[in-house]
């Protein structure tokens, strides 16, 4: 175990060893409502912008590995995982004899980091390969448009004008949204409300009571 934290914490293990672990961290205050699910994803900006998005950089990156058509949040999860594991394993059989030179340790470690994110980026491509048709599907069947006016259920723990949780039901797992409200009514967790605008810039829908949407 004392060689597993040694690890853990040794370049350039450690570099992933904090990007799994906050990824850990998200997903679980995510699963309770603190966070929100889809609070780093920038997928939807980056359909709605295809046409813009350059052929190089890093929407040329998303476009290329298909990492545009599935959250974002799940493509720094699989990446983090793959490179940290990578690097674990790298480290514990080539870079671990080397460390008492500190200069060949640190060059060594530098090269097996960038192997380690090169080969987990082709394998988080690989994997999600399979599910992109599945989120592909969700955003052409639940356009922002078709859910305005529809019925959510609060999710999170309190709505307000900076961040806010809604589920709708549409059969199936059901779509978590992004909502806000000015306050004027207190939402609480297992509401209802109405869906009343949809802001694209910051992708988060407008919402109102079911009392105030009736008049």
């Amino acid at each position: 175990m004392e060689l597993f934290w040694g690890i853990f914490f040794s370049f350039p293990v450690v570099i992933f060893s904090a990007l799994l672990t906050l990824c850990v961290m998200y997903w679980l205050t995510a699963a309770i409502g603190i966070l929100s699910v889809d609070c780093l994803d920038i997928a939807i900006n980056v359909e709605d912008t295809a046409t813009d998005i350059p052929s190089s950089g890093f929407g040329g990156l998303l476009l290329k590995f298909g990492f545009n058509e599935v959250p974002l949040t799940l493509v720094i999860t699989l990446i983090s995982l793959f490179g940290w594991s990578i690097s674990y394993f790298s480290f514990r059989f080539f870079i671990l004899p080397l460390y008492n030179d500190i200069l060949l340790y640190f060059i060594i470690g530098a090269v097996f980091f960038v192997i380690s994110l090169i080969t987990a980026i082709y394998l988080t491509a690989f994997v999600i390969k399979p599910i992109r048709p599945i989120f592909t599907k969700l955003n052409l069947t639940h356009d922002h448009k078709s859910l305005l006016g529809q019925i959510v259920q609060i999710r999170s723990s309190i709505v307000n004008n900076i961040k806010g949780e809604a589920i709708y039901e549409d059969g199936g797992a059901g779509l978590i949204l992004q909502v806000r409200s000015d306050e004027t009514y207190q939402f609480k967790r297992g509401d209802k409300a109405v869906l009343l605008r949809y802001d694209m810039a910051n992708n988060f829908y407008e919402i109102i009571s079911i009392e105030e949407f009736n008049g």
